[in-house]
């Protein structure tokens, strides 16, 4: 079920709602569906109540509306027959003046969600409508999003509980002898990553780029903690908050999600001046991530004590939210977080250096972007770039939608490349008067990619 808003916004690519119209006369059927034909729904009609009933059996029907008088079953106990069997389908009432008093009875006992007088207003019937819609469709996704937190939150919990008892009885057998505690201290460790590994799901639910991101991140602060001889230990710590830094966006509300910083208003950087104190709260409880939590708290601490939640000034702030922060800001950067614009590499680090003292450690921001600029088609490449029709190649994925020239979706996101493909692209390239946005993953020949 969906409702068309814009082009590029994830709703398009569901099918679209279904209104049932219900009504004895044809004339009001045909108006009807002139009328809806202006918005993105598609109608199906019934001059009946037992016709309507029996296209609900076989049909998911979003909406109905249906006239009050109707032969056989009136529309307010058609209606009350569709609320008990079909709960979740909207449903509305077209009807006079004279049988308002019955109307407003049935909407009264929750029959109907509201009702319409004849003859109707045509624009405030596509407005209520779209408005229905698409408050059903965020219902959903609401609903869908909870059970999936819950589903994950349960089994973060059960984990947790079961890696307790796992430690009492692993230290109990470590008294007995030497070799099981080698063997105890590899499956406490696997159950350990696979932990943090389940924790930072939780917060790429929300965002399909999050995972990528958060493995970048991992890669980057470890590549950085490594060269500035840091302890193993120290750079697990590290790597573990780079992949969890973002756990506290789970409970941004649905409008901040994928919106660039700069265009938060006033309250929306309230929320996210939570941020860390959120995912800081989720991992507090969690045995063996106390350090890990102190860097994701202090991540957004300025090194010149402009920061947040904490104020803190200069080497007073842990040296991996230090690490973490210039890396963190690196990959929003070239990921279009900061300002909506995708920044190449080269463009980023030149931003990262220019607050380096201020915002961010001055050697630390120094010695990453040497690092970094030193990378060419190494592991630490993006997970997607930006090619040529020219420069595709067989068994390539695309990483984003392919658009035409008028914003119609050519080849979805996902879609692996052919021969066949490749030719159509390149023929479209040069009969278009623009150039394709053609973005593909991460699998491409690492001849193909560029340096960080």
């Amino acid at each position: 079920m969906s409702i068309s808003s814009h082009p590029n916004d994830d709703t398009d690519r569901i099918q679209r709602p279904i209104v049932l119209l219900v009504d004895d006369e044809e004339n009001i059927l045909r108006a009807l569906q002139r009328t809806l034909s202006r918005i993105s729904v598609d109608t199906v009609s019934a001059a009946s109540a037992r016709e309507a009933l029996y296209i609900l059996e076989n049909t998911d029907v979003d909406v109905v509306i249906s006239d009050m008088r109707m032969p056989e079953m009136n529309g307010a106990d058609f209606l009350a027959e569709v609320a008990q069997r079909y709960p979740d389908t909207l449903r509305y009432i077209l009807t006079g003046y004279s049988d308002m008093e019955s109307t407003i009875k049935a909407v009264n006992q929750g029959h109907i969600s509201g009702y319409l007088t004849k003859p109707w207003d045509d624009i405030a019937l596509r407005e209520l409508l779209e408005r229905s819609l698409h408050s059903k469709l965020l219902e959903v996704r609401n609903r869908e999003l909870s059970a999936e937190l819950l589903q994950r939150n349960n089994e973060l919990a059960e984990l947790n509980q079961t890696l307790e008892q796992r430690v009492e009885r692993r230290t109990l057998e470590i008294k007995q002898q030497s070799v099981v505690i080698e063997k105890s201290f590899k499956e406490l460790s696997a159950s350990y990553r696979h932990m943090v590994k389940l924790a930072s799901s939780i917060a790429a639910m929300r965002e399909p780029e999050a995972a990528s991101a958060a493995s970048l991140r991992a890669q980057l602060v470890e590549m950085l903690a490594r060269d500035l001889d840091l302890s193993d230990q120290d750079i697990s710590v590290i790597c573990d908050a780079a992949l969890l830094a973002e756990l506290g966006r789970v409970s941004f509300p649905d409008t901040l999600m994928g919106k660039a910083y700069s265009d938060y208003n006033k309250a929306e950087l309230q929320i996210f001046s939570h941020n860390p104190l959120h995912a800081e709260a989720a991992l507090m409880g969690i045995p063996g991530l106390a350090n890990t939590a102190a860097i994701v708290r202090s991540q957004y601490e300025r090194y010149d004590g402009s920061g947040f939640p904490d104020k803190l000034v200069g080497e007073s702030i842990p040296i991996g939210a230090r690490i973490l922060a210039i890396v963190r800001d690196y990959v929003d950067l070239i990921r279009g977080r900061m300002n909506g614009e995708h920044l190449p590499p080269a463009v980023a680090r030149a931003d990262i250096l220019s607050f380096a003292g201020t915002r961010y450690d001055q050697l630390l921001a120094q010695r990453f972007v040497q690092l970094s600029a030193d990378l060419v088609g190494s592991e630490f490449a993006l997970n997607e770039q930006r090619l040529t029709a020219a420069e595709l190649q067989i068994g390539m994925t695309l990483s984003r939608n392919l658009y035409g020239e008028k914003g119609m979706i050519l080849l979805t996101e996902g879609h692996e490349l052919t021969a066949d493909l490749i030719e159509k692209i390149v023929k479209l390239q040069d009969m278009s008067d623009e150039t394709l946005e053609i973005w593909v993953a991460e699998n491409m020949p690492t001849d193909q990619l560029g340096g960080l």
